[in-house]
């Protein structure tokens, strides 16, 4: 048989009490029904904790140590709560991936003033960094690309937002320019300019253009260095969506072309089973999938079908 908190509550209510009836009170529980829990704790210690007489009510030998150690329980569950009061209080830590962090993450920490009670903290990093860190309870949840099987594993729940396109980024000068939509075979015979090892967005480049495809001399960190880098006409290279309204403008020596194939990703938030801020975010996941196109800057009108689901 097992020792419950509720029983060890009552020992030292009645103990503080030095009363049946007066602890029953206290705690606004019977006073059968408390005796009772206490005679279940004795049972299970094979031993009287408590003494009654028309004095009143007295810890036996045993009842000392046992309430001694009652005490010291209870003040580790009321600090055990107390961690999780803190946890409530502090603002919820959503993990980004760089290529999207710099396009929504600003109407990201907005929307956390209303679907977080002390907003959201952004922290940024690539797809592994960021599923390490939730898995270890550093991060409360991250906004990245989905994998094409939809599954981050049995211990993450996600939320899908939105699905956006991929453009060719191409120097302004290239007689792809002419062109109303690029094919794959098309940007191979043009160095493919990619983000760094680990950025999945480069992993998903490969596989629009194929392993094949010639690559670029550098890999950047940075969509942004990217674009600098076409505007160069040192290469190539695939925008999602979101990024193509900052990533080239009029005059900047780039131009964006759609694909001719569809292409594209899944844009989603990932938690822990069972972790703090879940309903937070279901609504924040919902509240990206109803941005408004200009917006998240997608433009074909089947893309926004998805994303209005």
């Amino acid at each position: 048989m097992s020792i419950s908190l509720r029983q060890i509550r009552y020992l030292v209510a009645v103990a503080d009490h030095q009363s049946f009836r007066k602890a029953a009170a206290a705690l606004n529980v019977s006073q059968p029904a408390m005796t009772a829990q206490i005679q279940l704790l004795e049972q299970t210690l094979d031993g009287l904790v408590l003494t009654r007489s028309r004095r009143g009510v007295a810890p036996t030998a045993l009842g000392d140590a046992v309430i001694a150690k009652a005490r010291g329980i209870l003040a580790e569950v009321e600090n055990l709560r107390a961690l999780g009061a803190a946890a409530a209080a502090r603002p919820l830590r959503l993990g980004v991936i760089p290529t999207i962090a710099p396009y929504i993450g600003p109407d990201v920490v907005e929307m956390g003033a209303t679907y977080a009670a002390e907003g959201l903290e952004l922290i940024e990093g690539r797809t592994q960094e960021l599923l390490s860190a939730l898995r270890t309870g550093t991060l409360d949840a991250a906004l990245l690309a989905m994998p094409a099987n939809g599954s981050l594993g049995r211990d993450i729940e996600t939320a899908v937002s939105f699905a956006e396109a991929f453009y060719a980024l191409i120097p302004a000068d290239d007689v792809l320019a002419a062109e109303t939509a690029i094919t794959a075979e098309a940007l191979a015979s043009r160095p493919l300019l990619l983000l760094e090892e680990g950025h999945c967005l480069a992993d998903q480049a490969l596989a629009v253009c194929g392993e094949g495809q010639q690559r670029g001399p550098i890999r950047a960190a940075s969509l942004s260095t990217l674009s600098r880098l076409v505007a160069r006409g040192k290469g190539v290279t695939l925008l999602p969506a979101m990024a193509v309204g900052i990533e080239s403008h009029a005059g900047d020596g780039t131009m964006v072309r759609p694909l001719a194939t569809e292409a594209g990703r899944t844009i989603g938030i990932a938690w822990r089973k069972g972790a703090t801020g879940e309903r937070c975010w279901r609504r924040l996941a919902l509240a990206l999938a109803r941005l408004k196109p200009a917006d998240i800057r997608i433009e074909q009108p089947a893309i926004m079908a998805i994303a209005a689901e």
